[in-house]
């Protein structure tokens, strides 16, 4: 019973010391690029919490921060207050450091040194936040890119990506193109440029600018990016050839299947009936009928709108059972002149 008892005595001695050995903790925050003298906002360290008179019996107490990256402050006590403060001793910036951890040291008559340092009696923690003094950048400049004009609606032709090398709001960037343009999107939250008109038979180049913008405030733009798509023709063949000599179109309209240069489209299986997949409307022509020559409309997932050249889904589509869907369009425009093209779809 008597051991019992001593064992119990030892063992809340030292539960104890532990206890009355525990370094306090303290957190606080300051802004970056703020001037040097600026406040450590929410952290007050409250003078008879450290208990000076217990470390140094005698009058002249002084305080000293220890650690890595303490010089970048400095310690004062509001006296009237019964307050110890930080600020900041020169400007502070978020992109080098975003956090500090360093101790608070109690000296006895002097801190004239690190080794004066009798005790260290408190923790402080001392967190640089953000302000939006970058601006988003884009690796590239300049991008120049050739897109086959038959490329199906809705394609991600390209995607654009600008850092930030700020943090929170200041880094959630949006993108948008200058000027806008009826064939090209851009998403603003991803960056996707996005295919949404014909530009079948289109010659010329397009060109815009793309920016990214983030949401801090006030808000900081990008440089521009310049953006040329140039599109690339799939071959058209004029009727006049078919009169010559050993040309397939003289000898049969179905041997327009034997095309060399089909057009080729890769289609989602999940894409729901009534999805333009493709629009077929050449630009170089006024005003063009569309037909769909091969195969017949009930044995094809496919149509094809006679007015506009749109490719809509009609039915479901089964890569499993038809991986592939192979059809052949005329295209006729008011002055006589027609042409044929071959379209694979994959699935």
């Amino acid at each position: 019973m008597i051991l019992t008892i001593l064992i119990s005595y030892f063992i809340t001695s030292v539960s104890g010391n532990k206890t009355d050995e525990r370094i306090l903790f303290f957190h606080g925050h300051v802004f970056e690029n703020s001037s040097p003298g600026s406040k450590v906002n929410g952290l007050s360290i409250p003078v008879k919490r450290i208990d000076a008179q217990k470390w140094c019996p005698k009058p002249g107490t002084y305080l000293k921060l220890i650690g890595e990256g303490s010089e970048d402050f400095h310690v004062f006590a509001h006296h009237k207050r019964g307050l110890i403060l930080l600020k900041t001793s020169k400007v502070l910036d978020r992109e080098e450091r975003a956090e500090y951890l360093f101790g608070l040291g109690l000296c006895c008559q002097s801190c004239g040194s690190s080794n004066r340092v009798i005790v260290e009696v408190a923790s402080v923690k001392v967190d640089v936040l953000d302000t939006n003094d970058h601006e988003p950048t884009f690796h590239h400049r300049n991008v120049k890119i050739t897109l086959d004009d038959a490329t199906a609606l809705r394609s991600v032709v390209h995607k654009v990506t600008a850092k930030d090398t700020d943090s929170g709001k200041n880094a959630d960037l949006i993108y948008f193109a200058i000027p806008k343009n009826g064939s090209f999107y851009v998403v603003p939250k991803t960056g996707d440029i996005l295919l949404v008109d014909s530009i079948l038979g289109l010659a010329t180049p397009i060109k815009f600018s793309v920016f990214a913008r983030d949401h801090g405030w006030p808000s900081r733009t990008s440089q521009n990016m310049d953006i040329e798509i140039s599109p690339r023709q799939w071959p058209a063949r004029d009727p006049s050839l078919a009169k010559e000599p050993g040309n397939p179109l003289s000898r049969k309209s179905r041997s327009l299947l034997e095309s060399e240069n089909p057009v080729v489209i890769s289609v989602s299986e999940d894409a729901s009936i009534g999805s333009v997949v493709m629009n077929l409307n050449p630009v170089r022509f006024q005003a063009a009928s569309f037909e769909l020559v091969y195969p017949r409309s009930e044995n094809t997932p496919v149509t094809v709108s006679q007015d506009s050249g749109d490719i809509v889904i009609a039915r479901r589509l089964d890569r499993e059972s038809e991986p592939v869907v192979e059809i052949t369009v005329k295209l006729q425009d008011k002055r006589g002149i027609w042409t044929t093209a071959q379209l694979s779809e994959n699935v």
